[in-house]
């Protein structure tokens, strides 16, 4: 009977030795999995704020004054080619142009539709700012947003990323111009282009700005690493991101003006029955 106590009691031990290095083991690899996921969190969390800080250190004003000025001109040019088509449909004559009061009348509903559209996707700068956080967030991780974030806000800093958004403006800017898809005298679109330029006389680069011998590293932060990869991704699939947007905009403008010859049919007959 003794032996038999002990050698229970035995089993009992080691039994519970092993249940509770079982227990244990379960629950520091719970622990671990608890922590490696908290710091994970903290990671993606710690990026998503330095890439905001990225993004909030530009401005985003020439991109939005080169969109509009080139938005409005092709919403003129839309709204003028259909309402000459329509005109010719119609058997209007030359006397239906421009300067009709009827042809105006009729414009002017056109590019109202064209003002909403553009204003639900466009004049906010929502989607700029989610276009911008998106390339970033893929170009680059945590630490290198950071690092980025960081060098604007120092002075040198400071200068590079006005220049960098200068930049921005005028690669949008000669886009459009040199594919011959601006004209400053097209009549209709004066204000956009005095807002355009307005915005843009305070931000014209003025005076050498020597970063080399003044801001050394700032001329090392475009030289390499991430400063060097972050002005070529501005540089280029940021501005085509920027660009294919408008384009789009535009499109789906033009497309949307077709659709409202109903719209503008009372203006049509009022000209064709005359004064």
């Amino acid at each position: 009977m003794q032996a038999t106590l002990t050698k229970t009691a035995t089993v009992s031990l080691w039994a519970a030795i092993v249940y509770t290095c079982a227990f244990a083991s379960a629950a520091y690899a719970v622990d671990d999995a608890g922590s490696g996921n908290d710091y994970q969190a903290e990671q993606e969390q710690n990026k998503k704020d330095a890439v905001d800080r990225v993004v909030d250190s530009h401005d985003f004003t020439l991109v939005l004054g080169v969109g509009r000025f080139y938005l409005k001109q092709s919403a003129i040019k839309s709204a003028r080619r259909l309402l000459g088509q329509w005109g010719r449909d119609a058997g209007l004559g030359t006397g239906w142009n421009f300067d009709a009061p009827q042809w105006q009348r009729a414009e002017a509903v056109l590019l109202r539709h064209a003002s909403a559209l553009q204003a639900q996707r466009f004049d906010h700068t929502a989607w700029i700012g989610e276009t911008w956080y998106d390339y970033v967030s893929h170009g680059f991780d945590g630490e290198q947003a950071d690092v980025i974030a960081s060098h604007f806000q120092t002075e040198g800093g400071r200068l590079q990323r006005q220049l960098l958004d200068w930049y921005m403006g005028e690669t949008m800017l000669f886009n459009y111009s040199f594919t011959d898809r601006l004209d400053s005298t097209l009549r209709g679109s004066e204000a956009e282009l005095l807002e355009l330029q307005r915005a843009t006389q305070p931000r014209i680069p003025v005076g050498d700005i020597y970063f080399a011998s003044k801001y050394p590293d700032a001329f090392n932060f475009v030289a390499k690493g991430p400063g060097f990869e972050y002005a070529k991704m501005m540089a280029i699939p940021l501005a085509g991101a920027f660009i294919r947007h408008i384009d789009e905009l535009a499109h789906d403008v033009d497309a949307d003006l077709a659709t409202r010859r109903n719209e503008v049919q009372p203006f049509l007959e009022a000209h064709k029955a005359g004064p």
